[in-house]
């Protein structure tokens, strides 16, 4: 693994150089053949595309980690919203699965055929946005429950500051005498 990531290396570096050395002799850029540079461009392409493939795995890892963890969070803080959000969830993945059969059914089809394929298209593009933004309308209606709460605890808290800030000016006036 480690010759390969330094044969990439090096394979970066003479790509990177102004010259390439061209039968024992300097040939700029500009003047060397298409087809030399196809073959490490396509090992690079090749190298991202598994990088980012891998990336990609671990990147839905995570956001199914943390979503859990909003699920249970949720749950315990209110089951019937956890219940509510999990179905919201599920119906946009199976929004977000059909729309991408339908895509590939438009891609698929000759030109002649796209009139045919495209109201279905259409109406999974439909179906996306309006499960997108039930989930959209879930988490703002969540937020703004959440928003009023903590703004009920600050006004409490700010409250209570300004009782303890009297009852401190009573107290250093009778330290005083006055």
């Amino acid at each position: 693994m480690a010759r390969s990531a330094d044969a990439h290396v090096e394979l970066l570096n003479a790509l990177q150089r102004d010259v390439v050395m061209h039968r024992n002799r300097s040939v700029p850029f500009s003047r060397l053949p298409s087809h030399v540079f196809l073959v490490p461009i396509a090992l690079l392409s090749i190298l991202l595309a598994t990088t980012d493939a891998h990336a990609q795995a671990r990147g839905q890892l995570r956001d199914n980690a943390g979503e859990s963890a909003f699920i249970e969070a949720l749950r315990q803080d209110d089951p019937a919203a956890a219940e509510r959000y999990v179905t919201l969830r599920d119906a946009r993945a199976k929004a977000i699965a059909e729309l991408e059969r339908a895509q590939q059914r438009y891609a698929a089809v000759g030109p002649e055929l796209r009139a045919v394929a495209l109201p279905q298209l259409r109406q999974a593009q439909r179906g996306y946005a309006e499960s997108t933004l039930a989930v959209l309308d879930f988490l703002d209606a969540r937020d703004r429950r959440l928003l009023s709460t903590y703004q009920e605890q600050t006004n409490r808290i700010n409250k209570a500051l300004e009782e303890r800030a009297r009852t401190r000016e009573d107290l250093q006036r009778m330290l005083r005498g006055d």
